[in-house]
């Protein structure tokens, strides 16, 4: 079983924790792993709070500002934690 809860406060962007699922939906395609996209499920690889930002791959430099977001103002469209339960 799967649970998917959205991300729509400060609060729950400052929780996410390294390794935890993260679907991403962009307003414009970001470049992953040599492919545009404007989804994506990444694993969360920091959470920067001095500046607000969630990196989601390092490699390929994809990340967002939660500030913006909030504000209305990133390319992030919408967040969504996905959880695995235990059966």
């Amino acid at each position: 079983m799967i649970q998917t809860r959205r991300v729509r406060t400060r609060e729950e962007f400052e929780a996410l924790k390294v390794g935890e699922m993260l679907a991403c939906t962009f307003h414009r395609d970001v470049v992953y792993k040599k492919k545009r996209v404007r989804f994506g499920v990444f694993s969360v690889a920091l959470n920067k709070y001095d500046t607000k930002e969630i990196i989601l791959d390092k490699k390929d430099n994809v990340y967002f500002n939660y500030e913006m977001f909030l504000n209305g103002e990133s390319n992030l469209s919408c967040a969504v934690i996905i959880e695995p339960q235990p059966f």
